[in-house]
């Protein structure tokens, strides 16, 4: 008899993001969202689970996965493969989706009678079109070989039966991640009363949905117009300016999108030698977006005069909090005081959905885990917290 595993996989722009339940314990999984072909021959393999390599068979090309990929690759094919992934509703056609699918699922199942029910997710404005196309894609059966870090290749076979496959928009992902309890069972019966409207922040898109009840009464996407790539994109810029004013020849220095990641964090620059601190131009791009989101936001939802709730989530929501909050004050409801980041609401919210459309008797709880893994596991909250920050935390296995 085969053991059923609830997994709620959400592959976004930066990353994919995976939480599965094994009898009592969540497994939270985050692998950068970068597949590319084995150029470079044999490499020297170290102890590193981030180091993923793929293949279907022996002798046929072998992929590098995540971590291994990003420092394989070179700066045009990273761009590229963002840039498609970014502009394109279809990105689930390509060869990387369906690697990334499979090796993100396979990190999730530990024997072979385990049997995956697995809910993914699209965005706003590609769902209604493209739902029905990767349902296709994904369900059958899977046979391929994977490594981690030293260790060797080994077969991995697994079947997503069509009864087993759920696909909703990502915005819906969150709601069912507050809505749901640890079980998948209704725990908050006002968001399915009330006209809640639902905001996912992520890298290339901002997804809205207003519901009322059950029913959602308007999608709006505003790809590529109000997002973190347009603070990306104005940093870029400025930061052009920027280094053409230290410059004595005036040049400066071009920042493409994809090296800036780490100036963000950083809020720093080395340029000819020196460093300069750059959080000023930073926090400037991110007030110019936010109130820019905002205003549109409102605008769109008239002012959010009769609407209950604002849910907030998605993985640049955290920047944007300031700006929702000051202008939708109680409305608002942030993912992240939910007991889990909010990177990863949105596939906490499919593994609960899961759970819910699953009938199914749950995982014996003398699961053991893999010993290659890159699973952390964390404490799903067990009851509401009214806006409140959970006192479950997650932690690192």
């Amino acid at each position: 008899m085969s053991t059923p595993v609830y997994i709620g996989n959400d592959q976004g722009y930066y990353g994919t993001k995976v939480v599965c339940r094994n009898g009592e314990k969540f497994y939270k999984m985050f692998i950068r969202n970068m597949v590319v072909p084995n150029r470079v021959g044999e490499i020297t393999y170290n102890n590193d689970p981030h180091n993923i390599m793929y293949r279907e068979d022996e002798g046929d090309r072998e992929w590098f996965v995540g971590k291994l990929a990003i420092e394989q690759s070179g700066d045009d094919e990273l761009f590229d493969s963002h840039e498609r992934r970014l502009f394109s509703p279809t990105w689930f056609r390509e060869n990387e989706y369906q690697i990334m699918f499979r090796v993100s699922t396979a990190l999730m199942l530990q024997h072979d009678d385990e049997e995956p029910i697995v809910s993914v997710a699209l965005p706003t404005d590609s769902y209604i079109d493209y739902k029905d196309e990767l349902k296709r894609r994904l369900i059958g059966k899977h046979s391929f070989e994977m490594k981690q870090g030293n260790l060797p290749y080994r077969r991995v076979e697994f079947e997503i039966k069509p009864e087993n496959l759920y696909v909703i928009s990502q915005p819906m992902a969150t709601l069912f991640q507050i809505a749901l309890d640890r079980e998948g069972q209704l725990l908050n019966e006002d968001l399915f009363i009330r006209k809640v409207s639902i905001n996912d922040l992520g890298f290339g898109t901002s997804d809205v949905e207003t519901l009322h009840g059950e029913t959602i009464i308007k999608r709006q996407s505003f790809t590529s117009r109000f997002a973190m790539l347009n603070v990306y994109n104005l940093l870029s810029k400025r930061l052009n300016e920027y280094t053409r004013e230290l410059d004595p020849e005036g040049q400066g220095k071009e920042y493409p999108i994809w090296s800036l990641n780490r100036v963000v964090q950083a809020k720093e620059i080395s340029f000819k030698g020196r460093v300069y601190n750059v959080s000023e131009i930073v926090e400037e791009c991110i007030n110019e977006i936010g109130h820019s989101l905002v205003d549109e936001v409102w605008n769109r939802l008239d002012y959010g005069d009769d609407i209950t709730y604002i849910i907030l989530t998605g993985g640049s929501s955290i920047p944007f909090k300031p700006f929702y909050h000051d202008r939708f004050k109680d409305k608002l409801i942030f993912a992240e005081d939910y007991g889990i980041d909010a990177q990863f609401a949105n596939a906490f919210g499919l593994c609960k959905f899961t759970q819910s459309k699953y009938k199914s008797a749950i995982p014996s709880p003398n699961h053991q885990e893999v010993a290659a893994s890159i699973q952390q596991e964390f404490q799903a909250p067990t009851s509401r917290t009214n806006g409140k920050s959970s006192n479950n935390k997650k932690r690192d296995k």
